[in-house]
């Protein structure tokens, strides 16, 4: 028969191994909760406003995006992330301001976004720039925060407070050889044939007006001061 002081002392010592391995795994669990705050401390806070805000669409974090574009002379940013409705921006001085001010040229309204929070800036033969303008809560670029400027990569991932997209950059720009008679012609009757009549509905939520986007205006004396400022680091 087994002594019962021998299995209270098993079951102390099992009892004692379960609550170390629960400790551990709890401190592990706080260890990622710690780096994911350090890192990505936008997704938790949004989290939690979806917690104080009902009815609100879950996390719409994949589809936004930023692309500059250059085709010749030409120096233009793709984007939807304004009014979510992608639009084609053009600047004279290839900077693209973005900030929650409405004088910005990319204007989020964000609480967590700077009145004047970064720039986006087009430098001839280096490249498109990402420059923090010494926002709050800082700017980052694939997780890491960005003191100055860094020059941007296709499919860096941006932060700027809570908001996040992804930025494209055009690397190559190829001159394709016009289709064939008999491929154009097939490909405008399969179109033809798709198109909706007046018996089904058609979908017009969510489509850009067709409306030309004039170019933006210059920068302030501020802005432009500062730009140059940050382009000595």
């Amino acid at each position: 028969m087994a002594d019962p002081r021998l299995l209270a002392d098993y079951s102390a010592q099992l009892a004692e191994v379960t609550a170390s391995s629960e400790l551990d795994q709890r401190l592990g669990l706080y260890r990622v909760f710690v780096k994911l705050y350090d890192h990505h401390r936008w997704l938790l806070d949004e989290i939690l406003d979806l917690e104080n805000t009902p009815g609100r669409t879950p996390l719409n974090l994949s589809a936004r995006f930023a692309q500059g574009v250059l085709i010749g002379n030409q120096v233009c940013l793709v984007t939807n992330l304004v009014d979510d409705c992608t639009q084609v921006f053009t600047q004279p001085q290839a900077v693209w301001t973005i900030g929650r001010d409405r004088r910005s040229m990319i204007a989020i309204a964000d609480k967590r976004i700077s009145r004047r929070h970064a720039a986006i800036q087009y430098v001839e033969n280096q490249g498109f720039y990402l420059i923090d303008l010494k926002s709050t809560n800082g700017t980052y670029v694939n997780g890491e925060p960005i003191r100055h400027s860094i020059r941007l990569k296709d499919g860096d991932k941006v932060r700027l407070g809570s908001l996040s997209f992804v930025f494209f950059t055009s690397r190559v720009n190829k001159a394709l050889q016009p289709l064939s008679s008999e491929d154009l012609a097939a490909i405008n009757l399969a179109r033809k044939e798709g198109q909706p009549t007046s018996d089904y509905p058609t979908l017009s939520d969510g489509v850009c007006s067709s409306t030309a986007i004039e170019p933006e205006t210059g920068l302030t004396d501020e802005t432009s001061m500062f730009l140059l400022s940050r382009a000595e680091f």
